[in-house]
């Protein structure tokens, strides 16, 4: 009987870090460590830790601006053969430029690489869901 190494059961992951860039090697150690006993390929854990640490960045880098950095919440969890992350922040959402720059690139990384991504914002913060699948 062959078993299938992307259903694998693992515990969720849960990261808790204060949103500075110092944090997100920490980040992608931990996600790797995490996504490795799924089973899931390394082409497709460079891949979700890219578009995770994207999203990490964004909220250093945008939702903190002009107040007090906060926290960084990453949440993932292996479900069915999928990969669900959620990264979340508390801080104030900012409209991404409509005008091709060297800025705004992230959103479109993500949604090129995830099967799927919602932003939901509110005053309360910002939770980007990025859904994978969990490929070997």
């Amino acid at each position: 009987m062959a078993i299938d190494a992307c259903s694998r059961p693992v515990e969720s992951l849960r990261i808790e870090v204060p949103a500075v860039a110092e944090c997100l090697a920490e980040i992608r150690r931990r996600l790797t460590r995490w996504l490795k006993p799924i089973g899931v390929s390394d082409i497709g854990i460079a891949d979700i830790v890219l578009v995770v640490n994207e999203a990490c960045t964004n909220c250093i880098e945008h939702a903190y601006r002009d107040i007090d950095a906060g926290q960084i919440l990453v949440d993932a969890n292996h479900d069915h053969g999928q990969i669900l992350v959620d990264v979340a922040d508390n801080g104030v959402w900012q409209t991404p430029p409509t005008q091709p720059s060297t800025r705004g690139r992230g959103l479109p990384i993500m949604r090129a690489v995830s099967t799927d991504v919602d932003v939901k914002s509110s005053p309360e913060g910002t939770t980007v869901r990025m859904k994978f699948d969990a490929a070997c």
